[in-house]
């Protein structure tokens, strides 16, 4: 068979346009469009979590496979799961990926009664473990918050609150010795699980802000070295207006949520 020119030319061009032409792509609407690829991959994975399809502490796809599913670079699909863990809806687990988080915990912040009660009341299975207690001399910070003279007595104990066994925040207490039994009562146990400010609390100042976690707490907590956490702090007065108690928590910053009423005075 003698091939012409024009022949040579048509089969050409017909290779051209299989293997050459660039591939269709699906028609994307004027909002796609200007929703930037990693967002797009971000609103699927958040659908999938909020509506229940990925379930509490279920493994995310990793970057590779996020990647082949969405045709995306790798680099495409690690700033949308980075997206997703931004927004407390996953947490990090090193060398092990990142896992659906439970559902944030809100502690509002202007209730002195017990925050375990308040929890469980509203279905939170929130289960609390003693890591130590005693009695320790108060340091110079201590002593100037709690109102002491450096080396007085002071009763601390550090416990960590979890729900659905997944840690959630450390805290560390200090109570003027002298408070502790009018706190507590006669029960060693109550620190535990039944402890309330009430009635001795009336008042507190409240700090809250945002700093990376230490090594002793990203070890007690879980969470990958040097996350960012959420630090609160609690100076606790009674009626008088006298300190008797300094509160410390450190919060995964996923799991945070803190409400608070405000009166305004004018």
């Amino acid at each position: 068979m003698v091939y012409t020119s024009d022949m040579v030319y048509t089969r050409l061009a017909a290779v051209q346009q299989k293997y050459m032409s660039p591939p269709r792509l699906p028609q994307l609407s004027n909002t796609e469009m200007r929703t930037p690829r990693f967002r797009q991959i971000a609103d699927d994975l958040r659908e999938r979590i909020v509506s229940g399809r990925l379930k509490v502490h279920t493994a995310l796809p990793s970057e590779r496979t996020v990647a082949e599913q969405h045709g995306v670079s790798r680099m495409t699909a690690r700033r949308a799961l980075e997206a997703i863990e931004a927004e407390g809806l996953a947490y990090s687990k090193t060398r092990r990926g990142r896992f659906v988080s439970p559902k944030r915990l809100n502690y509002n912040v202007n209730s002195m009664a017990n925050f375990v009660a308040d929890a469980e009341a509203g279905g939170v299975d929130l289960k609390l473990e003693l890591i130590d207690s005693g009695q320790n001399k108060a340091d110079s910070r201590l002593a100037g918050i709690l109102g002491v003279k450096k080396g007085r007595n002071v009763y601390q104990y550090t416990r960590i609150f979890r729900n659905q066994s997944h840690a959630i925040f450390l805290e560390k207490e200090y109570i003027v010795a002298t408070h502790r039994k009018a706190l507590l009562g006669a029960n060693e146990a109550l620190p535990l699980k039944e402890q309330r400010f009430s009635p001795m609390g009336h008042s507190a100042d409240i700090v809250i802000r945002s700093r990376s976690l230490q090594p002793e707490e990203f070890a007690l907590l879980g969470v990958t070295a040097h996350q960012a956490g959420i630090e609160q702090e609690q100076i606790i007065r009674n009626e008088a207006g006298v300190v008797f108690c300094f509160c410390h928590q450190i919060w995964r910053g996923e799991l945070a949520e803190f409400s608070a009423q405000a009166i305004v005075n004018r």
